[in-house]
């Protein structure tokens, strides 16, 4: 998710099937519609292709979909700080789980793949939803970051009516002051905006990584720019602050021990 001159925007226009989608869905889609798609930086067409063979092929019952913090959830590595997939076999093994996340998408990223495709044919109980570090890492600002979240979460309200959503605020990070003032903004936007949903859950998981009131860096992988990306230990702490509203979604035992 390094910073990156913004590439044009590919704006695409939603289409809704008649009786999809519930009217508080299609509400919050049309509010969020001036918000538009843009092809992502790093299109990954391998990855979605096997997503829908996946898809296709068995139940999903947990979607995740974000940017690289989504999908470092799968990556196996011989440096232990950045072995995540015995967390992701930890937490969602058995669990009929769909990793929807892809490196350097921004919100606008996220809803170019769901133009093409990427949620069809699913119907999970529980959409895990966290993105917008990389709007805020371009320089975007914390009304536009927000409002694109806000797009990003009614194209799924939209497209899987049955699913309830948890959304996860950008967590913190230490690239830049400006960028974690925006990270605060965008988060206090949509702690208020979902804050009297049924649908959507919004959780601030920022806590987990700070200590004493600061950004916690041994929980993150070191990065020249700056702690970004949290690394194996940190994104276990995510998985178990989450896992009460998962367990809860799924109708099954929390997996908070090792």
């Amino acid at each position: 998710m390094r910073t990156l001159r913004l590439l044009p925007g590919l704006v695409l226009t939603a289409l809704l099937l008649a009786g999809c989608a519930t009217p508080q869905a299609v509400a919050e889609h049309g509010a969020a519609a001036a918000v538009a798609a843009e092809r992502p930086f790093f299109v990954q067409p391998e990855r979605m292709a096997a997503k829908r063979v996946i898809a296709a092929t068995a139940p999903v019952y947990l979607v995740f979909i974000g940017d690289s913090i989504t999908q470092n959830f799968e990556k196996q590595s011989a440096i232990a700080a950045e072995n995540y997939k015995p967390v992701w076999d930890r937490f969602y093994g058995g669990r009929h789980a769909l990793n929807l996340g892809y490196g350097m998408d921004t919100t606008g990223a996220a809803r170019w793949r769901f133009s093409e495709g990427e949620l069809d044919g699913l119907a999970p109980k529980l959409a895990v939803v966290l993105i917008g570090t990389n709007d805020t890492n371009l320089g975007r600002s914390a009304e536009a970051t927000a409002a694109g979240v806000e797009a990003v979460v009614g194209d799924i309200r939209a497209r899987l009516p049955k699913a309830k959503t948890l959304l996860i605020g950008i967590l913190p990070s230490g690239r830049s002051a400006a960028k974690s003032k925006a990270d605060r903004e965008v988060n206090a936007r949509l702690a208020m905006r979902y804050a009297q949903s049924d649908a959507v859950t919004y959780f601030d998981a920022g806590s987990v990584f700070l200590k004493g009131g600061k950004l916690d860096t041994s929980l993150y992988v070191a990065e020249a720019e700056g702690a970004l990306h949290p690394d194996a230990r940190g994104q276990a702490a995510l998985a178990a602050a989450i896992e009460p509203f998962i367990a809860k979604a799924l109708g099954d035992r929390a997996r908070n021990g090792p």
